[in-house]
């Protein structure tokens, strides 16, 4: 009974060990957490540069959850602002593109193709009222 829950007791020394944030900010494994200059927070993958799951936070109350490549927001994310607006989709070098949903603040949603931060392609918007408009959206215009 002692030695197993020495052994126990050792595993869980381990294990928090292992899984601690660095307290430097730099662990063996490229997790780091780093505060730039203006504020800003970045917490998951980086090694030279911000790749793989990481979260971002900026000063202003913004937030970014998600995956990253060459220090740029790249692949599934969720980014959320101060001002209570969400966008949950694909991203493609800083901009929304691909499919995704961005909730407004105010209640209105649109899912669909986002391509260079625009609502583009097939995708619906409904508003907060409940009112729908459908089809295939253009530089970010609504279908007629």
């Amino acid at each position: 009974m002692v030695i197993a829950c020495l052994v126990l007791f050792l595993a869980l020394i381990y294990l928090t060990h292992t899984y601690a944030e660095c307290p430097d900010g730099k662990c063996n494994d490229g997790y780091k957490i780093n505060k730039s200059e203006d504020g800003a927070i970045f917490r998951g993958y980086s090694k030279t540069s911000k790749h793989g799951q990481g979260t971002m936070k900026w000063p202003n109350g913004d937030e970014y959850v998600g995956e990253w490549k060459n220090d740029k927001m790249d692949g599934q994310g969720t980014m959320t602002w101060a001002n209570g607006d969400v966008y949950e989709g694909e991203w493609k070098d800083d901009i929304m593109n691909g499919q995704g949903t961005y909730v407004w603040a105010n209640g209105d949603e649109y899912s669909g193709n986002w391509k260079n931060g625009e609502q583009d392609g097939q995708g619906t918007f409904t508003y907060a009222d409940g009112e729908v408009l459908a089809g295939v959206f253009s530089n970010g215009e609504m279908p007629r």
